[in-house]
């Protein structure tokens, strides 16, 4: 009897040992990941939110324990292709990409793959023939951006008094973008659905710059005069340099219907003074959070979902304690 109750005791001990060890494992998901290597691959941080981005990712993934290079790229895709090949070269055990294009990326990323290197691909959206040569995509859904841009323009235009009938003119990014080309799609395609005698009557890039959009929405305010009842600016920054345009062309801007994205500083401090009537929410914050996030799982090999999305409401002056890391 002596000898059973010795195996027994044995045996519960063992159960006991295996489910604490078991328990701890669940309790920190962090570990497997904590110490791993990850490139990000990103754009120049001379634009302010990819800046923002890069200052919110390293506290992430400082509190992540991970270990992590930064490359940026100033929306060169030949240059972010040689970028990739160096990244694959040292053989990390993750890598970040935010393409700087929506298609001249692919076949890096087939050499990412080739290589087994785990790939997140963070913020920009690239073409859908990319999709199995990553694993995870992380950041604003860029079209549904566009559509909630739409709507908010339509409410804009309500409440300026100019109805659902008007002209407009819109500031994109940088050609070949996929955020960019994304958030114009959706925007127009909206648009012509909800308020089809809204019309775009021109676009200019902005490249993502303040100056650029300044000078872009000068030749548009020269050319449609008083004529513009609203701008679109697919980044809040841009929108910045709409405003100053507008002034310019002794055009009040608080009369016109403005729709930002981002709810970056700029946009946060025009919709708070009146000025801009709506952004859609597209934070930097939550963006470089979701893609730390997103690599720490996959290098748990923790499942999760092929896309996932930021959250993207409409922020007026009722709602600005929605945006991040603005104040």
């Amino acid at each position: 009897m002596k000898k059973k109750s010795f195996w027994n005791c044995t045996l519960t001990a063992a159960a006991t040992m295996t489910a604490l060890l078991s328990s701890a494992v669940v309790h920190h998901p962090v570990l497997a990941a904590e110490a791993k290597s990850v490139i990000l691959l990103q754009p120049t941080e001379e634009c302010t939110y990819c800046a923002d981005y890069v200052r919110f990712f390293k506290k992430e993934a400082d509190a992540a324990g991970l270990k992590y290079e930064i490359t940026t790229s100033p929306f060169d895709p030949a240059n972010q292709a040689n970028q990739v090949e160096q990244a694959i070269a040292k053989k990390p055990d993750a890598i970040i990409l935010w393409p700087v294009d929506a298609n001249a990326l692919i076949p890096s990323m087939r050499k990412i793959q080739k290589a087994g290197i785990p790939l997140v691909i963070s913020d920009a959206m690239p073409a859908k023939a990319s999709e199995k040569y990553w694993d995870v995509f992380t950041g604003g859904n860029s079209e549904e951006i566009g559509r909630e841009s739409a709507k908010a323009m339509v409410a804009a235009f309500d409440a300026k008094g100019f109805g659902k009938s008007g002209d407009i003119f819109a500031i994109s990014g940088t050609p070949g973008t996929p955020t960019s080309i994304g958030r114009m799609k959706g925007f127009k395609e909206e648009l012509s659905k909800i308020a089809p005698d809204i019309h775009v009557v021109g676009e200019q890039p902005g490249n993502w710059d303040q100056n650029v959009a300044m000078t872009a929405a000068s030749s548009l305010f020269t050319r449609f005069g008083k004529d513009i009842k609203g701008v679109y600016a697919v980044e809040d920054l841009m929108m910045a340099g709409v405003i100053v345009a507008a002034e310019r062309a002794g055009i009040d801007a608080k009369k016109l219907a403005l729709v930002g994205v981002g709810c970056e500083v700029q946009g946060y401090k025009n919709i708070k003074d009146g000025i801009q009537y709506a952004t859609v929410l597209s934070d930097a914050y939550s963006d470089a959070k979701y893609a730390v996030n997103a690599t720490v799982k996959l290098l748990n090999g923790e499942k999760q979902e092929k896309y996932t999305y930021l959250p993207n409401p409409t922020v007026t002056k009722d709602n600005l304690n929605v945006c991040q890391g603005v104040e």
